[in-house]
């Protein structure tokens, strides 16, 4: 199968390998560690690139656009940043939203995205010859202080997931846009096991959300939607020590669609921070996954997802 948003992840990031790359990066397991600082109310996210350089974007210096956040997390609050930063060395362009507690703002959540163009300024920026992250960070999520984990019982997450998707096929070439949809996901505590599906509650859809910048306007194409597609995330075992999981195999499927093929894995992290309940209160992650129909279409599916646990969004209903 011909890899179009090869899945890479690196950190607590997942990096989108160019469309139609014929040679996947070969990192393909997470190592998960802090990418974000949120002090006073100013953002910092920070990653390490391929080539070996660490880049960074602030809320002070680079941000160009603002704007409020619906956060899924039940009484907190939220913003959304868009970032723009040119350097010697080529341009980073970023989203990111956090959702924060007011009465401690140390305690947040971040999810973003972060394309970066080595060599290239605006307005010649090159898709393919971009690197692509989607990073998901927070004190919850930071592996030098995991969870207290249940030792039995199940709680049920669900929350928001998006990314970036890729459909078309070699002759024809390949649609790029953003994906939104639900993540739904059930931890077996007992068992050390997480699995769940996006897009089997509500749809996926497909919009144009951030990064018209470098995708350009929106090519309508009903053949290219991500509508009904649903990824099955399969079961994985959690760490019993840190919480984080990797490697789960996720199936493509489509109602009206015949899918031969899917290649691709998921993974993540379990709060450190309990719901009313004694759980972890959200779980959060990456997917990437390649499919194949029998039509000759080629697809793929690269993002996050950010769950809440249902007893902590109805405590708050």
């Amino acid at each position: 199968m011909k890899s179009m948003l090869r899945a890479a992840l690196l950190g607590s990031v997942i990096g989108l390998g160019a469309c139609g790359n014929t040679d996947p990066m070969s990192d393909e397991s997470i190592h998960f560690e802090r990418n974000s600082t949120f002090e006073q109310g100013v953002l910092t996210v920070f990653l390490d690139l391929q080539d070996g350089r660490n880049v960074s974007v602030n809320t002070v210096e680079d941000a160009i656009a603002t704007g409020p956040f619906e956060t899924p997390l039940p009484g907190q609050a939220g913003r959304a940043w868009t970032f723009l930063k040119e350097t010697a060395d080529g341009t980073s362009i970023a989203y990111s939203v956090v959702t924060w507690d007011d009465n401690d703002p140390l305690d947040y959540l971040m999810a973003g995205w972060w394309a970066e163009f080595p060599d290239q300024h605006l307005p010649e920026l090159s898709f393919a010859r971009s690197e692509r992250y989607a990073i998901v960070d927070g004190p919850e999520l930071d592996p030098a202080f995991p969870p207290d984990l249940p030792l039995q019982g199940q709680a049920t997450y669900v929350g928001p997931a998006g990314g970036l998707y890729s459909y078309g096929t070699e002759e024809a070439g390949y649609v790029i846009d953003e994906y939104e949809g639900i993540a739904t996901l059930t931890a077996y505590f007992g068992a050390r096991t997480i699995g769940g599906c996006i897009g089997c509650v509500g749809d996926l859809i497909t919009r144009r959300a951030h990064f018209s910048v470098f995708l350009g306007e929106k090519v309508v194409d009903l053949e290219a939607t991500a509508t009904d597609y649903e990824l099955h995330l399969g079961e994985v075992r959690f760490d019993t020590v840190d919480g984080t999981f990797d490697g789960g195999a996720i199936t493509v499927t489509h109602p009206n669609r015949t899918v031969v093929a899917s290649d691709g894995s998921w993974g993540g992290s379990l709060s450190n921070k309990p719901d009313q309940a004694g759980n972890p209160r959200l779980v959060a992650g990456f997917t990437g996954v390649d499919f194949e129909e029998d039509n000759g279409g080629e697809g793929a599916f690269a993002g996050t997802f950010v769950a809440p646990s249902t007893t902590l969004t109805a405590s708050q209903q």
